[in-house]
């Protein structure tokens, strides 16, 4: 088959949808399908197949359509918040470069997110299948970082219908976790024989590789490290872990933290860092290649989401063999028992996090146990091999004879 892969977001970035999309392709090229990518550009001015080079600059189509948009709602719907004008904008000019690129080529679309999904849905050949996967709840993040500020609100009731379309304009929708499924459901009526579940797989020997693939980083020798990887953005949760860290620092002195990414917060966090009188505890290193490596190196992994689906961190750290601590947020405790393959802590709260972190810091076989259980997990549920499978069978069953 001729396969597209599209996303409304920039890739290549740090995020799971980017290591989602990459490792799919990978799969699909290796059982001798052709595959397209289509997404934003890094510098979010241009849409492009970075698989081949074709770009088209953004301000091509999105000024024609922001001046009749625009006028459209001026005249129309003025109370319309500028906001949801911007959003909607931008999913016109997603389907506009999308038709630009050309579909009719495809013999099955598979896209990424509800804004893309919602695009090309509305301008795709009827004939051509499409596959959604959704990776996240853009509505609820809204909330937790306050771009949206009240369930009450015309912003609230357009990301509603925004993840009630996205999660229906396809052949079939899948996600990752139970728990995705279920909110899509209850909270925004996706029927639930349209949504499949079929969890994330990786690269298993690939991830071990990096492991060995970049120099180690100085480190104390006589200090655990504790490895936090993840956007530093609201709802990853950061600033409860510098709360707890703080805390820590007040029990014992023989750990420090890595806190790997970038993002909105990043600023805030370093301040709220140095106002905790963590400087010397607390290392931010930024966006990093080698995560992979730095993951082996360290010696406990936390997670503390406000909000989550099946981030790729968690599963790279388990197979690490590293202990995790993670929060209770969305599909998380799907991916971790609680005592026996990592700790598990209640959402948004520092106390319970500091008290697991303290609890592994000073009980080595506690620690060791969960690392060792953890990587034994993970060899066998992360399998890139069992995922292909089950989304090989959904290709199957909407595309028919065209799937070999």
């Amino acid at each position: 088959m001729k396969i597209l892969l599209a996303t409304y977001w920039y890739l290549p970035h740090v995020g799971g949808v980017s290591t989602h999309v990459y490792g799919l392709k990978r799969e699909l090229e290796r059982l001798g399908h052709e595959v397209d990518i289509l997404a934003h550009h890094p510098d979010m001015q241009k849409y492009y197949m970075p698989n081949n080079g074709r770009f088209l600059e953004k301000p091509k189509v999105k000024d024609l359509i922001y001046e009749k948009v625009l006028a459209f709602y001026k005249e129309n719907i003025s109370q319309v918040d500028p906001w949801i004008r911007w959003r909607e904008i931008e999913r016109y000019s997603f389907e506009a470069a999308a038709s630009v690129f050309g579909l009719t080529k495809y013999d099955l679309i598979h896209t990424h997110d509800i804004v893309s999904t919602r695009a090309l849905w509305r301008v795709k050949p009827k004939e051509v299948p499409l596959i959604a996967t959704i990776h996240g709840c853009l509505a609820t993040e809204f909330i937790i970082s306050g771009e949206v500020k009240s369930r009450e609100s015309l912003q609230w009731k357009y990301v509603e219908a925004e993840e009630l379309y996205g999660g229906t304009s396809s052949n079939i929708t899948i996600v990752p976790t139970q728990w995705l499924k279920d909110l899509m459901v209850n909270d925004f009526k996706v029927p639930a024989d349209h949504i499949s579940v079929i969890p994330y797989g990786m690269d298993i020997d690939g991830f071990i590789e990096k492991t060995e693939k970049f120099p180690k980083l100085d480190r104390p020798t006589d200090k655990k490290v504790i490895v936090c990887p993840a956007r530093l953005v609201p709802v990853k949760g950061q600033q409860y872990l510098l709360d707890a860290l703080a805390r820590l620092k007040q029990e014992r002195s023989d750990w420090i933290c890595w806190i790997i990414g970038d993002g909105e917060l990043r600023r805030s966090l370093e301040q709220q860092a140095q106002k905790l009188n963590l400087n010397e505890e607390v290392i931010f290193l930024g966006n990093r290649e080698d995560v992979p490596s730095l993951l082996k190196q360290a010696d406990i992994f936390v997670l503390p989401s406000l909000q989550d689906n099946q981030p790729f961190s968690v599963m790279e750290a388990q197979l690490a063999a590293k202990p995790v601590v993670v929060s209770d947020a969305g599909g998380i405790p799907e991916m971790v028992e609680h005592g026996k393959t990592g700790l598990i802590v209640p959402a948004g709260e520092s106390k319970p996090l500091y008290k697991n972190l303290e609890q592994l810091l000073a009980n080595d076989v506690l620690r060791n146990q969960l690392a060792e259980n953890a990587q034994k997990f993970a060899m066998e549920q992360w399998s890139l091999h069992t995922m292909m499978e089950r989304i090989f069978e959904v290709y199957k069953n909407i595309a028919g004879r065209k799937v070999h």
